[in-house]
């Protein structure tokens, strides 16, 4: 039971949300000169061909031409406004999607800066934003898109809401088809040729996302030209689904390997040249990592402390567990519509055996309370061939996952079976979807539902076992000999080096969820040593070498947080031109401790395990926001909070989650090997760090308690785009006018509205700020080590440190006055109020009773005017 609970912001007042607007990259286009001879010789030649052919089949039967019923790309240096809207004028040019990119500066675009005299310089260092609006025209639209270029390169007017078709002429990078190359990415060769090697007579299972269309007619014929296209091509359509909230249409389907054969060797043929295909992509598989070490540990004693029953609030969606584990017997709500249990192996039930058990116990070693609520599960993983436990091969992942969430929460025609569920734990990623750039289906399926249904998704980053490359070491003895902070710089370096082959798996890019990373550390009290392994990191606050690295889409901070994945160590995997080193298993060496299945078949229930990676830090996520919730709803421990409404759940406890998160002093070591060296480009520096450390690591304890020198306060609401709710925090008289360090945090989490195929995607933003300087309030900065300010505004969590140790005299009646609001970020219509977490510490360094002085000022209100 706490004896600090956390505090309760007093209700805010509704004002009006600052008018901000911010500045767009200053870049050098080409002149109109430059343009003209660059796109010219294309438009020249649609012209012909249209004069001489009004059906368009001419251009239809060439791949690589602008054509009637095909997805053209016009990629846009930075920006245009309005551009969607002047393209709804164009009668028959279909918006099909955006996303945003970026590239190198060349001689045609490059970013411009100003210096202290206000003159703009080039900086070609700096990558150059740019933006593909995808549209498919008829023939008609085609013959506008000409008329509007011929106007344009003599200078004449376009016409009223036509003017941003000027803009994208002047700041057109690229104008082309959709094609061949487009639909069928690297990994997916990548993928068929691994396929065809191991099983060269096997049909190659493949995943097809097609253009979603809104109209359900122009769905159905687009699905029927692809069953058309695979049947002729030999194949067979395996599974089919539409997600209208998330803009997704997709199949499975199988291809003869011969099939796929010609396809590598020439793309240009097939279903390559279906215009209504966006993707053929690696099916997607959801695979729980081998980081469960089965033969370590002792077996675990019966449980004293027996479950006490109630609704869950938290739900599994993993593997099928061991139900009858000691640890878990009584435990588990288990929920298998599709009986997996039938085909799961109980020897081979490892993860969601390991995963249920960390949720509801923690790491063994920790001996930590369970928790008193049942666990949900819902089953979606079953063993494969190699022992390796994944979803089922002959669905789509992505509807199963859907229908699993509606199963859980209900959906018209369904009654929910587990309505109290607020928290989903997803310890699994989708190996064949590293996160490229776009917004994966999944993630954006998880942004859908959360912000749907009031949903905190806490998702692993993913676990990479690609093999590393230490360049600076060209034997393992003079690795594991080196010293230990040498051998930590040269791994660190490694990684930075190999940093786009190691990125979050998906759905970890998923705006509202929380992604979680493997931090570097565990409570193993004794390490067996091994020769053959070498521990990489002397910090503790390191990501593990497997924990895959962000950032996330527009570069958001992701992973988030960091919590407990085991100390990984590494091993030799070759020398020769240098050494690469691979994850160890844990064999006694790291890990958490939990339940596992009897590895030998004889049925013991007793057994336990090593687990480590990020599936196991994401269950100790799970479990950490279960326990801020239980602190929450204490009514009985002095919680002022029991009374919240449900729909705040999620919000809440996502905030909370991240609000004591910090860097511990590595980010300069990270940002010294990462680079660039050039201190005054700070904001890339700390992106790069972030790359490895998020948010940081929280600390539990601090909110499950506050401290006599630290309280914590906390409020809740909801706000619409363009408003805004002022709160007045009261200060502890003890720190004004003293020189005592102090510090100020404060962290806002919403579950952002989402709008799929749009580069913006997400529907609002929503910031904190204090109405005067927080050096002027309270005497405190902005901290320089966390990420930097663009950063914190990328996501759907807004967090930030203040510092410092100024003598201020206290204003506004010792109040720090601080601002919540909410804009519009993606000019979704009706978006509606959009819920939010606040949480706000306020510490010192020093003896001063910074609870009880707050907590005695809260509960005196200032009387009603008269």
């Amino acid at each position: 039971m706490p004896t600090r609970p956390l505090l309760r912001l007093p209700n805010p007042d509704s004002v009006a949300a600052p008018k901000r607007i911010a500045p767009p990259p200053h870049i050098r286009f080409p002149s109109k000169e430059r343009q003209g001879a660059r796109f010219s010789p294309l438009f020249d030649r649609l012209r012909a061909v249209v004069e001489r052919d009004t059906t368009g089949i001419e251009l239809r039967r060439d791949p690589t031409s602008l054509a009637p019923e095909r997805v053209i790309v016009f990629e846009i240096v930075g920006t245009v406004a309005n551009f969607l809207k002047a393209i709804s004028k164009i009668q028959g040019l279909e918006f099909m999607t955006e996303f945003a990119s970026e590239f190198a500066a060349d001689d045609d675009f490059v970013v411009q800066e100003r210096d202290e005299e206000k003159v703009l310089h080039a900086r070609p260092d700096k990558g150059v934003p740019s933006c593909f609006y995808l549209a498919m025209p008829d023939i008609r639209a085609l013959k506008d898109l000409l008329g509007l270029w011929d106007r344009w390169r003599r200078g004449e007017a376009l016409g009223r809401g036509y003017a941003p078709f000027g803009h994208m002429f002047q700041q057109l990078r690229a104008l082309r088809p959709w094609g061949p190359q487009d639909r069928i990415p690297a990994e997916t060769i990548s993928y068929w040729r691994e396929q065809t090697t191991i099983y060269p007579d096997r049909p190659v299972r493949t995943e097809v996302e097609l253009w979603f269309r809104n109209d359900e007619t122009r769905r159905r014929e687009a699905s029927e030209v692809l069953h058309a296209g695979i049947i002729s091509a030999g194949g067979q359509v395996i599974d089919e689904a539409v997600i209208a909230g998330i803009a997704y249409h997709g199949l499975l389907i199988d291809l003869p390997a011969t099939e796929v054969e010609h396809l590598m060797r020439d793309r240009n043929i097939s279903i390559a040249l279906i215009d209504d295909v966006m993707f053929l992509r690696p099916q997607g598989i959801l695979r729980s990592p081998l980081d469960v070490e089965t033969s370590a540990g002792e077996p675990v004693p019966p449980m004293v402390i027996p479950p006490h029953g109630g609704q869950p609030i938290a739900a599994l969606i993993d593997g099928v567990p061991v139900q009858g584990h000691q640890l878990l017997a009584g435990r588990l709500i288990l929920d298998d519509p599709d009986d997996l249990q039938t085909r799961a192996t109980v020897s081979r039930r490892i993860h969601g055996t390991a995963m249920a058990s960390l949720i509801l116990h923690g790491d063994r070693f920790e001996a930590g309370e369970p928790l008193t609520r049942p666990l949900y599960v819902r089953p979606i993983l079953v063993a494969s061939e190699n022992g390796s436990e994944q979803t089922v091969a002959d669905r789509l992942f992505i509807d199963t996952i859907y229908r699993a969430v509606l199963r859980i929460k209900g959906s018209e025609g369904e009654e929910a079976v587990a309505p109290s569920v607020f928290l989903i734990n997803f310890s699994i990623g989708d190996m064949r979807r590293p996160f490229a750039g776009p917004v994966s289906p999944l993630a954006r399926l998880l942004d859908f539902l959360s912000a749907q249904y009031g949903i905190l998704f806490l998702v692993s980053a993913g676990n990479v076992s690609n093999s590393l490359a230490v360049s600076d070491y060209l034997n393992w003895t003079d690795f594991q000999n080196a010293p230990p902070a040498e051998r930590e710089r040269a791994v660190l370096k490694a990684l930075n080096a190999a940093k786009h082959e190691r990125t979050i798996l998906s759905p970890a890019e998923s705006l509202n969820a929380l992604t979680i990373g493997a931090q570097h550390t565990d409570s193993v009290a004794v390490r067996r040593a091994l020769n053959n392994a070498a521990d990489p990191f002397l910090d503790n606050g390191l990501p593990n070498v497997s924990s895959a690295l962000g950032l996330g889409y527009r570069r958001m901070v992701k992973p988030e947080i960091y919590l407990p994945g085991g100390r990984e160590h590494v091993q030799m995997q070759s020398t020769g031109n240098g050494l690469t080193v691979s994850v160890s298993s844990p064999q006694r060496l790291y890990g958490l401790s939990a339940a596992a299945p009897d590895r030998l078949g004889q049925g013991r229930l007793d057994q336990v395990a090593l687990s480590g990676g990020t599936s196991s830090a994401t269950a100790l996520g799970t479990r950490a926001s279960h326990r801020i919730f239980d602190a929450l709803m204490d009514r009985e421990g002095g919680s002022a909070f029991a009374d919240v409404p449900p729909e705040y759940y999620a919000v809440l406890v996502k905030t909370l989650l991240v609000h004591s998160a910090r860097w511990n002093g590595n980010d300069s070591l990270l940002k010294d090997i990462c680079g660039p060296q050039d201190p005054h480009r700070h904001v890339e520096r700390m992106e790069n760090a972030c790359r490895f450390i998020g948010y940081g690591v929280p600390n539990v304890l601090e909110i499950l308690d506050c401290a006599a020198n630290r309280a914590t306060i906390v409020g809740f609401g909801e706000l619409l785009p363009g408003s805004a709710h002022r709160y007045r925090i009261p200060l502890p008289a003890r720190l004004e006018g003293v020189t005592d360090p102090r510090s100020l945090t404060i962290t806002i989490a919403w579950l952002s509205p989402i709008k799929p195929g749009h580069q913006r995607y997400r529907g609002v933003l929503m910031e904190a700020e204090s109405l005067h300087k927080p050096i002027q309030v309270l005497g405190v900065a902005r901290r320089k080590r966390q990420p930097a300010d663009p950063s914190v505004k990328r996501g759907s969590v807004y967090h930030e440190h203040f510092d410092g140790e100024s003598a201020v005299p206290f204003i506004d009646d010792g109040h720090l006055v601080l601002q919540v609001w909410c804009k519009d970020d993606a000019g979704i219509p009706n978006v509606g109020a959009v819920r939010y977490g606040l949480a706000v510490t306020i510490r010192a360094e020093t003896d001063i009773p910074i609870y009880e002085e707050i907590q005695q000022r809260l509960r005196i209100r200032p009387l009603p005017p008269a």
